[in-house]
């Protein structure tokens, strides 16, 4: 999985204020009522998008009117935005966000090596015990290609970790 930071942002501003939408005047709103976490977020998803100035313009007479302008400011064009929220100059609540992403991505790329390791443990086990990826597939009602895919090609990502543990566990109970 190829996570960006524009999808990283949509996802981010949609679990903060737990609306399913990208309009900013409805995103917006929620900040200014009863989400103020997602403040930054919000404005680093319009920045991205070239509409900083349009998310400052739109909250005037708001609580983060002014950290909205200034930011409007600094963040003029989309394609600096993660340069400049890397950088020493950017305020901390803004640099989280950019940290929150890179998190999120390093955790998707972590839970891939996880995968990785089980499908090893796997083969392991279905070898010692002669378990048949058929059989396991029938047994635990599982997708036949996306399992060969995942043991037999090691394409992680045809799999979730459950099901990676559910089949480790299978291949380690049976005789």
């Amino acid at each position: 999985m190829n996570l960006t930071f524009k999808g990283f942002l949509r996802w981010y501003c949609r679990e903060l204020t737990g609306l399913e939408t990208d309009n900013l005047r409805k995103l917006r709103d929620s900040v200014a009522t009863s989400m103020p976490a997602a403040a930054e977020a919000l404005m680093v998803f319009a920045a991205v998008q070239d509409k900083a100035g349009y998310l400052a313009t739109i909250s005037q007479g708001m609580w983060m009117e002014s950290s909205y302008a200034q930011m409007a400011e600094q963040l003029r064009d989309p394609e600096e935005v993660s340069f400049y929220l890397q950088s020493p100059e950017a305020p901390p609540r803004y640099r989280a966000v950019w940290n929150a992403y890179i998190a999120k991505r390093y955790a998707i790329a972590g839970e891939r090596r996880i995968i990785a390791g089980m499908r090893e443990k796997t083969l392991q086990a279905m070898e010692g015990r002669n378990v048949t990826v058929y059989r396991l597939c029938k047994d635990l009602g599982l997708n036949k290609g996306n399992i060969y895919a995942f043991l037999g090609k090691g394409d992680d990502t045809k799999v979730s970790q459950g099901t990676a543990r559910r089949i480790l566990e299978y291949a380690c109970k049976a005789s």
